[in-house]
């Protein structure tokens, strides 16, 4: 209950911000008010086109994290394994995890053009936070109980499957939660840059050039009512 009301009460103080700003600048265009965002919104909510540009990024979110997260996990699993591994692979994930995102896009781009870039640069941004989650929860088993396990080398599959992910299940639980909204805000800003048909980043970049600030501030509102259901999903998510 006390959650509700706080965020209630967040959410009504940022609203009583954007109405002042909007008043000091009375522009519309510039800095749309309240009213023509929720306004725009409706338009929006009410629009098969937006679901239908919702389901295609989503397809790509999609694509992107379910291959950043079997190979992390994979990956992460044998350098939580093996410290040779893991320094094998640490200047990899050291220059994903620190290099600026918007180089990465634009790189990626001319690399392998409009078509496959989105899946590939939001991969790049994911995988290194799965794998780094995994390789940590692998970490955290007891060390007696990873050594007594290395005696039955044959039992590798049954083990990783019964035992190294279950008790890493919490760190990559953490791990998909934060790649979530992160790779969200990378595949939206892939999109806007390479101007993606139908897509939640070309419906921005519309918005702007179009000076329709309104259609830019409804957009960003999907958004984080997205990210934030999907992170709620999987918050809520039961592991046995």
């Amino acid at each position: 209950m006390k959650k509700i009301v706080f965020g209630s009460i967040t959410i009504v103080l940022i609203i009583i911000f954007w109405q002042l700003n909007a008043l000091r600048i009375d522009n519309k265009f510039l800095f749309p008010y309240p009213v023509d965002v929720i306004n725009t919104l409706y338009h929006l909510l009410t629009s098969i086109e937006t679901y239908r540009i919702i389901i295609y990024s989503f397809f790509r979110l999609l694509i992107a994290i379910s291959s950043a997260t079997l190979l992390g996990i994979m990956l992460g699993i044998i350098a939580g394994l093996n410290d040779w591994f893991a320094y094998l692979l640490n200047p990899l994930i050291t220059s994903l995890r620190t290099l600026p995102v918007a180089s990465v896009i634009v790189v990626i781009l001319i690399l392998y053009g409009q078509s496959f870039s989105l899946y590939i640069i939001t991969f790049l941004m994911l995988f290194p936070i799965i794998f780094e989650s995994t390789k940590q929860g692998v970490l955290n088993i007891d060390s007696s109980l990873i050594e007594a396990l290395r005696l039955e080398e044959k039992q590798i599959k049954k083990h990783i499957f019964n035992i190294y992910l279950p008790l890493s299940k919490p760190f990559i639980k953490a791990g998909l939660l934060q790649s979530v909204g992160i790779g969200f805000k990378v595949l939206v800003m892939a999109e806007f840059i390479a101007q993606s048909p139908i897509s939640i980043g070309q419906a921005l970049y519309l918005g702007r050039i179009n000076l329709d600030y309104a259609q830019v501030f409804a957009w960003t509102i999907i958004i984080i009512v997205l990210v934030t259901s999907i992170e709620l999903f999987i918050n809520k998510i039961k592991y046995n």
